[in-house]
């Protein structure tokens, strides 16, 4: 049981830097002059997948 939780936590992971990489390649591209927050926001999405990614993996283990 812990295992496929472990697996849902990595799946959340993946999304979330899937997430927050789109979100930051289309910020780059459609807004001219956006306000620093708005990065600190998609590197905290960045950051929290990650931090899905290694306790899923730990999860597994």
């Amino acid at each position: 049981m812990i295992e496929l939780i472990g697996i849902i936590v990595i799946i959340m992971g993946i999304y979330q830097i899937y997430v927050g990489r789109k979100t930051y390649y289309n910020i780059k591209e459609k807004v001219k002059n956006p306000q620093p927050y708005v990065f600190m926001g998609v590197y905290f999405s960045l950051v929290m997948g990650i931090i899905f990614l290694v306790v899923g993996a730990f999860l597994i283990k």
